[in-house]
């Protein structure tokens, strides 16, 4: 056995969740062993006979494996450190509970465990009738039980005691005041070690200063039991930056430091490469006593200790992205490294893709989800994830303090308890949500999905590196929708598992609400933007792998954008022309070994180190963004505060206002895009463990940055300004915050009071934020890599938006006869009112083939149903005869007689109360190819947003009662029948929302 460390360093595993494996475990003590870390304290709170049956003695079976695991961290010279959470239900007072716990940690002992910890974290104060009859106080009950285990164990040379006031936040009135605390020093014998987590649960910063008074009271030098990295309170978030926020020569003022790390262990590399270089350092400044504690905590993103030596955050930072790369890179070659059947993106026109390796299904109800965890809190993670429905709407971040890093917020103090696993299926439940050009040197260039087909000015480079933006025609790949000889591919609907296509809101081959708001001008065939050939922005080729240099400014990464700046320019740009970004296009000046040309031609290439730095941008830490994420927010706050300027009619006082704001939306498409293209990387290229882990926070940014991107580009020239102030944009944000919490968040509260990081930032900013429901869906089991542009309709769509409708039809030889005799009927049907008479509120979802997907609206139900049965039924009825559907049986026959008869019955007036508590009308449909239903709710997001932003407050459709798929998809996005009399269509329902 290794020797016992004088100082603890190293990782807790203490947070609410599937507990890690066996081997995940073993791989955990590599790493430890590897950073020069030195203890680890299994403290799994889901673990049945840690905390809910302590009492309960181990099986053979179970002995057996926690004996296994014991060597395991010993061979690796890690000190195991066995903790049991007993203070839940414990009679203190109990001989009998006494025993019990002494025979546990007895049995324990036997397997070679030598070192103990009792945690006495988060549970009622209050102590039972027995207890008051026998204790004065609740310190003075757990103090006796830790003394008298403490001595039958033989005062082992480790033992830790967590106090249920673990931190300076739930003292009262202080630390040095709490009558708990000033018994708990003097009555624990000093070999006891005490832990402490801070100021607060989760803290921002620790330093000298903070830790003399706690070390006063407790009569010895405190444990740190850090959060940092703890996100089992937030199940949209997880933290990937460097450690930091602790003071340089704080080891002279602890007794340990253990960090509580994200539940998902592969997205703890760089948290604990980083504390290793932290504890290295902190073993160097020994030798300087004089300095030891010293120094006050940096200011986040400072790089602290650079010039005198001591541990740089950011320099810590760069040596582990390049481990992690290279970790990341080795794992996907390890036999079965690779998830089985991963969809890979075809970016050179080749085969579609196999039906079955696309991702759309709902996780099975075995893997236990991220939402669930047990009642109460937890230092070692906040609460679980219960999302309130006003949460998501809070204002962006105000103006912080000076010297200070935080995002939070003001909000009751609370304990965390939260719950997420990913270990072995990456299921989990969705609960909230969060854009500018990249700061990664070099690189101006987009990296994923097509950003716009209508041409923007491209600002100025916003990367440090000089670049200057050329164009190169990029031609649109249709590898995604037919086979390599240009054929349709067969429709995978058949085939998939039906959880699959019911999420999925198909395009339904027979009813649907043909409706589509106002009055606009119908789609033309003159040359406009088109999904056809695209150019791209080009990148500086002579610097592929150019650095940011100390000269060179780069984003803070953990910068903030308060209201008040988000209504100037923070960051003026000088548009260029350019056009916008193909799915095709390279991905942003990777490191070697790969190159941009390279990573186009082989998409399956291992992932390189910026996109690792993008990954870690997006997912940094619980007070500050990353400069990725931040930059993304920058440009989303400053496109919502100006989008007046491009609205109809425009506000700009001249047209520099709105250049400047094509400008910044340029610079958001192109962030999405780049966003957008990591997540395909990861899914191509990733390891099975580090995909099923960080996949699902991945997958939603990428959902919800389709949504934003698209809405950003709908804003130009249909957002109206109408001074009415009744629910037009202007008024629909303030509407929005007048329901929510506090906007003014305090520097005090705790990053659970602010929920889904990014995400949640995000879901904010759009119009229909503060519905939930509408973000909240568990991610795919089968994870796919296909990229999708999500865009407002253009007026060559229409051609290949029919096609799509033609091709969701399986019909009969017959059928299809009349089909290429009048190849636009079944896209009139579904489509043709909208495309004629609302164009303006309908958007495509386009992958590699082309359109795959629709969402249309019509914001006046009422004008646009009259308008519809007024003058365009009676064009298309000279355009179909009636005896189009009347054939005999065949497969599809129903489709058009439908479609006919629709077309020659006098529609029904939709019910006055209807149209009165949902305006607008809208309709939803994808290609059977679309099995991922991130993409398809994306879709629905956009739609919903531009209603809201125009001053819609619900919405409604019309399913047939036959069509499962588009039940099941509406009702999961919050639509509900409408209890109303109403005879359309037999066999047909409404369903309707509010917004």
């Amino acid at each position: 056995m290794a020797e016992r460390p004088r100082f603890l360093c190293g990782v807790v595993e203490g947070f609410y969740g599937r507990p890690w494996s066996m081997d995940q475990r073993k791989l955990l003590f590599q790493w430890l062993q590897r950073r020069g870390l030195n203890c680890y304290m299994y403290a799994p709170k889901d673990e049945l006979k840690h905390r809910l049956l302590w009492r309960e003695p181990y099986t053979e079976h179970e002995a057996a494996r926690m004996r296994s695991l014991i060597e395991a961290a010993q061979e690796q010279g890690v000190e195991f450190i066995f903790a049991i959470s007993a203070g839940q239900d414990m009679v203190f007072s109990s001989a009998g509970d006494r025993l019990l716990l002494q025979q546990k940690l007895r049995q324990v002992a036997a397997m070679g465990c030598r070192s103990f910890a009792l945690l006495f974290d988060d549970i009622d104060p209050c102590m039972c009738q027995a207890d008051r009859d026998v204790f004065p106080s609740l310190a003075q009950a757990q103090a006796s039980v830790a003394n008298e285990v403490y001595q039958e164990l033989g005062q082992p040379s480790i033992f830790l005691f967590c106090p249920t006031e673990y931190c300076s936040s739930l003292c009262s009135p202080s630390p040095s005041q709490s009558c708990y605390l000033q018994t708990i020093g003097q009555e624990l014998l000093p070999g006891i070690g005490v832990i402490w987590t801070g100021p607060k649960v989760v803290s921002q910063e620790l330093s000298a200063a903070l830790l003399e008074e706690v070390e006063a009271v407790l009569r010895r030098r405190p444990v740190i039991w850090d959060n940092l990295y703890a996100n089992d309170y937030d199940c949209r978030r997880v933290f990937l930056g460097p450690y930091m926020g602790r003071a340089p020569g704080l080891m002279s003022r602890l007794h340990g430091l253990l960090l509580n790390p994200n539940c998902e262990l592969q997205a703890n590399f760089i948290p604990i490469h980083t504390l290793g270089t932290w504890f290295q350092s902190e073993l160097g400044s020994c030798a300087h006593p004089d300095q030891t504690g010293m120094e006050e905590v940096a200011a986040p993103g400072d790089s602290q200790g650079a010039r005198d030596g001591s541990y740089s955050p950011q320099e810590a930072l760069e040596v582990a992205l390049r481990d992690w790369v290279a970790e990341i890179n080795q794992q996907a070659l390890e036999p079965g490294g690779r998830t089985p059947g991963h969809p890979s993106v075809s970016l050179k026109g080749g085969p579609r893709l196999q039906p079955g390796t696309e991702g759309g299904q709902e996780a099975t109800p075995n893997p236990q989800p991220h939402s669930s965890a047990p009642g109460g809190a937890d230092q070692h993670s906040p609460e679980p994830c219960r999302v309130a429905p006003e949460e998501g709407c809070r204002e962006v971040t105000p103006e912080p303090e000076k010297d200070s890093g935080d995002r939070t917020s003001t909000g009751h103090q609370q304990t965390p308890a939260g719950a997420q696993d990913q270990l072995t299926t990456g299921s989990r439940e969705s609960c909230e949500p969060s854009s500018a050009l990249p700061s990664e040197a070099g690189s101006a260039q987009s990296a994923g999905i097509p950003v716009a087909t209508k041409t923007l000015p491209t600002p100025s480079p916003t990367t440090s590196s000089s670049s200057t933006n050329t164009s190169q025609n990029i031609s649109l790949p249709t590898s995604d929708a037919r086979t390599g000889d240009g054929s349709p591919v067969q429709s995978p609907s058949s085939s998939q598992p039906e959880a699959i296509r019911n999420d999925v809101p198909q395009t339904p081959p027979g009813p649907g609400a043909g409706a589509s708001p106002g009055t606009s001008a119908p789609l033309t065939d003159k040359v406009g933007a088109s999904p056809g050939p695209m150019e791209a922005p080009k990148e500086d080729t002579t610097s592929p792998t150019a650095q940011v240099t100390p000269e060179e400014p780069r984003t803070s990464p953990m910068a903030s954008v308060t209201p008040e700046e988000a209504e100037s320019d923070p960051k003026e740009v000088r548009p260029s022309p350019t056009a916008p970004v193909t799915p095709k296009e390279a991905v942003s000046s990777p490191t070697a070994p790969v190159t941009p040309k390279e990573a186009v031609s082989s998409p399956t290439a291992p992932l390189t180190l910026e996109e690792v730095r993008m990954l870690v941008e997006l997912f940094y830490l619980p007070y500050q963004h990353g400069a990725l994420a931040q930059e993304l927010l920058e440009h989303f706050r400053w496109l919502r505060a100006n989008s007046l300027s491009v609205g109809v009619p425009p506000t700009a006082p001249d047209a520099c206002g709105g250049t400047r704001w094509r400008g910044r939306a340029q610079s958001f498409q192109l962030l999405c895009a780049r966003t957008c293209r990591l997540h395909s990387r990861l899914v191509s290229t990733a390891g099975r463990a580090l995909l099923y882990d960080l996949h699902p926070y991945l997958w939603d940014i990428r959902n919800m940055l389709l949504a934003a991107c698209a809405f950003v580009l709908w804003l130009d020239g249909h957002l109206l300004c109408d001074p009415d102030p009744k629910g037009t944009w202007g008024n629909c944000f303030g509407w929005c915050q007048s329901i929510t919490a506090p906007i003014l968040l305090g520097r005090d509260a705790e990053p659970w009071v602010r929920r889904g990081g990014l995400f949640g930032e995000l879901q904010a900013l759009l119009p229909v934020g503060n519905s939930c429901d509408l973000f909240y869906h568990p991610p795919p089991l089968f994870p796919s890599s296909q990229l999708y542009l999500l865009r407002p309709l253009l007026p060559l769509d229409k051609g290949e938006l029919y096609r799509m409708c033609r091709e969701s039809l399986d019909c009969d030889p017959k059928v299809a006869e009349i089909l290429v005799a009048h190849p636009d009927l079944l896209g009139d049907r579904l489509l043709g009112s909208f495309l004629s008479l609302s164009p303006e509120y309908t958007f495509v979802l386009e992958d590699e083939g082309g359109p795959c997907g629709y969402a249309a609206g019509a914001l006046h139900a009422e004008g646009f149903l009259q308008q519809r049965d007024s003058s365009w039924l009676p064009a298309i009825r000279h355009k179909y005869p009636p005896e189009l559907g009347t054939a005999g049986p065949a497969l599809g026959q129903d489709a058009l007689e439908e479609a006919v008869l629709f077309f020659h019955t006098e529609p029904l007036a939709v019910p006055q109360p209807v149209l009165r508590r949902f305006p607008s009308l809208v309709q939803l449909g994808t290609a059977p190819r679309v099995l991922d239903v991130g993409a398809s709710r994306s879709l629905a997001l956009c739609l919903l947003s531009a209603l809201r932003a125009n001053g819609s407050r619900g919405v409604f459709c019309q399913v047939s009662d036959a069509d499962r798929q588009q039940l099941s998809f509406y009702s999961k996005l919050g639509f509900v029948a409408l209890p109303v009399a109403w005879g359309s269509c037999p066999g047909a329902q409404l369903l309707g929302r509010l917004l």
